[in-house]
């Protein structure tokens, strides 16, 4: 090719990479969303009285004055524990029921009405019957954090399992796998996505059902102390508590997103998110 006609061919440009773009291409509209927010908020201190709405500076103040007595972080980590052990069972609990729901149609026609019932029931109205039937324990607070995360966790399995596609299935069939092979090659590996979605929902519903579980089945922790600012009128106070429930759980969900970003990295791929 002549000089001429490479001089008359426009390059193409390099195509810039959404991984490439500057923080603020990818952050700055959710930030500027949200000092905006927290701006409106703190004017919102000049009309109303503290006690209906404490400002953000307030709630910062008084979030360090708990933190510093202690009490924030020891019935953060109480709370902590209790949520593991029950999000635990839930997630192992809801794995295993909702593989085998969602292979064995005869088991899911007998399983489904008790799933659809407790599912559909309020955790809250279970409470007078866990205390009941436990106490007022450690052991009823988990089982509460259990019951709240094991039905996302048990349905979005059952839909994964169902909608593995019938061809992964047939050549697995075809490569000679017996049951237990096409269930642990095969279908729990096509069905992923949906064990990771339900596990994101249960990680932030535990939240949920550890704050309940300290505020109807506990003399400490977090959730009493929502009860007991509330009580008192100690908006600031009680603001705080809040704030540090609400960043537990979205760092819970963030654990989460950077295991499936570092270990089931085809998944963004796949759905076409962008992670």
């Amino acid at each position: 090719m002549s000089q001429a006609e490479l001089e008359g061919q426009t390059l193409p440009r390099p195509r810039r990479r959404k991984d490439q773009e500057g923080w603020w291409q990818k952050h700055g509209i959710s930030l500027v969303a949200v000092l905006v927010f927290l701006g409106l908020w703190q004017l919102s201190g000049l009309f109303l009285n503290p006690i209906l709405l404490s400002t953000p500076v307030a709630v910062i103040r008084d979030w360090f004055q708990i933190a510093l007595n202690g009490y924030l972080f020891i019935g953060l980590l109480e709370g902590f524990r209790e949520m593991l052990i029950g999000l635990f069972f839930g997630v192992v609990v809801g794995i295993t029921v909702g593989i085998l729901m969602g292979r064995y149609q005869a088991l899911d026609r007998i399983l489904s009405p008790y799933v659809n019932f407790f599912n559909a029931t309020p955790l809250i109205v279970i409470i007078p019957l866990v205390i009941i039937w436990i106490g007022i324990t450690v052991n009823a607070r988990i089982f509460l954090v259990f019951m709240i995360t094991l039905w996302p966790m048990l349905l979005n399995t059952v839909s994964g399992i169902k909608n593995v596609p019938k061809g992964y299935m047939e050549v697995g069939q075809a490569f000679g796998f017996s049951e237990r092979e096409l269930i642990r090659k095969v279908a729990i590996p096509a069905a992923v996505p949906y064990i990771l979605a339900g596990a994101r929902v249960a990680a932030g519903l535990s939240i949920i059902g550890m704050i309940v579980g300290e505020m109807e089945i506990s003399f400490f922790g977090l959730g009493m102390m929502l009860s007991t600012y509330g009580a008192s009128f100690q908006t600031g106070h009680f603001f705080a508590v809040v704030l540090t429930s609400s960043i537990f759980g979205i760092v819970n969900v963030s654990i989460l997103k950077w295991i499936q970003r570092r270990w089931f990295p085809w998944i963004a791929g796949t759905a076409g998110q962008n992670t």
